[in-house]
């Protein structure tokens, strides 16, 4: 990682159409890229670990999805499903066996996964291989589930053929904006309702209505092939492997869009009037040492006069490299950063309490109603995790569409003086590896605006005297 030229990673706009196969192996060349500038302690493992502070945290992270980039029901999604794997691995194995491994007929998509163990790959003849390898990050324990024979879940299953009942979905469930289970199973081109004996079924009915069907909340951005697919093998199995094609989709966008867009938004330490009033400072700094060179270039004076200009070079190339990368280096100097729109206390006037990310550090637990299985389609869930902290809507399973358009803060920001804006409230940068690469961009500015500088002030020492006054 280069100090002189480091860079932050490259921005990647949000795919325009359904994400497939090609977006895919994008998306991993470009994660495998971004290897070389997202140090340790950024990394995507480490943000969904809870191993990075703000604004770094998963907090951040999702708040970034939701009102910056607008993409966040792939977290969303991901996060459930980490979830859900770990709790359906801890399920008896009578339970277990009621849903059996799902196997693809198709090819799967690209796998993402940093450590692929090609000796668990099954070979299943013309019906296809499918790979038992869960995505990097989760407990070696759960790969275990994957590997379970075949046969014998298919005989249990059809063992129990005869005393699965259908399940059904009380109409309270739906909603105008949610599509139903029976239009869910219309769109997996099924006319019959999934087994509601098998394990979690209401939770993954609830699933598929709420982002996979069409139409649905927060519906992922997934190809037609990938949708039908996987609508169909969770009308057979609720085991997470009937889950594998969306998986994949979601962290290929995860890992080589949404994470570097957001590390490379994180460096940034001021707001965008903030930075652009830098900018114009430091070329207004290096037109006056201009203006100080010509100025004494041109009368009587020493030429070693005209080392003076110096100073204002170097400060007017520092802060323009540094604000190029989106630094404040005024900010810097005490390592803050302003608060995000989202961040300020617009609601404290209501009474309400300022929600930002130093104080959301303590949001451990996602999944809060997950231990029990039982959701509610509308947004009804406590919005406090086990430690009785606050936590955002957007970090819950099932919720409304993802939107800010209609939050507090953004008609209030929209109205709020240009020059409040530029000297914003700001907090101390809490996570270490996110100073270092400042400190390094900052570093690069400084060595830029040295060399740049002296080769100013040599030229100008160097020209004749002008005598002109």
């Amino acid at each position: 990682m280069s100090v002189l030229f480091y860079r932050r990673p490259d921005y990647l706009n949000k795919s325009s159409g359904p994400i497939n196969s090609t977006e895919c192996a994008r998306y991993v060349e470009r994660a495998k890229k971004c290897e070389r500038q997202i140090p340790d302690g950024l990394s995507f493992d480490d943000v969904l670990s809870h191993k990075s502070l703000p604004p770094c945290s998963l907090n951040d992270f999702m708040d970034y999805l939701v009102y910056v980039e607008h993409n966040a029901e792939n977290l969303q999604f991901f996060l459930w499903f980490k979830e859900y794997t770990r709790r359906f691995n801890a399920l008896p194995e009578s339970e277990k066996a009621l849903s059996p491994e799902w196997v693809s007929e198709a090819k799967d998509p690209y796998n993402l996964s940093k450590e692929v163990d090609k000796d668990k790959e099954l070979k299943m003849g013309k019906r296809g291989t499918i790979t038992t390898t869960i995505a990097n990050g989760y407990d070696t324990k759960e790969a275990a589930l994957f590997s379970e024979d075949k046969d014998s879940h298919a005989k249990t299953l059809k063992d129990c053929a005869s005393a699965m009942a259908q399940s059904v979905v009380s109409p309270s469930l739906a909603t105008s904006s949610t599509p139903t289970t029976a239009e869910v199973t219309s769109q997996a081109g099924l006319k019959w309702q999934a087994f509601s004996i098998q394990p979690m079924r209401e939770e993954v009915n609830r699933v598929m209505r709420h982002y996979i069907a069409f139409n649905s909340p927060r519906e992922l951005n997934l190809s037609h092939r990938d949708r039908s697919q996987c609508l169909h093998a969770l009308q057979h199995t609720t085991h997470p492997s009937a889950l594998f094609l969306v998986l994949k989709t979601t962290e290929a966008a995860l890992r080589g869009q949404s994470h570097p867009n957001f590390i490379r938004w994180s460096i940034c330490n001021g707001n965008k009037p903030r930075v652009f009033f830098v900018r114009t400072m430091g070329v207004t700094h290096i037109l006056l040492g201009f203006l100080i060179a010509i100025v004494l270039t041109l009368s009587r004076a020493s030429r070693w006069w005209r080392i003076l200009s110096a100073l204002a070079w170097f400060i007017g190339i520092s802060t323009m490299v540094a604000a190029y990368k989106g630094l404040c280096v005024i900010l810097h100097k005490s390592h803050a950063r302003n608060l995000r729109p989202w961040e300020q206390g617009f609601d404290e006037e209501m009474g309400h309490t300022r929600r930002n990310s130093d104080s959301s550090t303590a949001n451990r637990n996602i999944q809060l109603a997950s231990r029990t299985g039982h959701y509610d389609d509308t947004d009804k869930e406590d919005d406090r995790d086990e430690s009785g902290s606050f936590r955002p809507t957007s970090l819950q399973t099932f919720g409304p569409k993802n939107s800010f358009e209609t939050a507090d803060w953004v008609e209030k920001y929209e109205t709020k003086p240009m020059l409040k804006k530029v000297f914003e409230d700001s907090v101390w940068t809490q996570d270490e590896t996110l100073r270092i690469l400042q400190d390094r961009i900052v570093l690069g500015a400084n060595i830029w605006a040295v060399i740049l500088t002296v080769l100013f002030t040599v030229v100008f020492v160097a020209l004749p005297k002008g005598n002109l006054y």
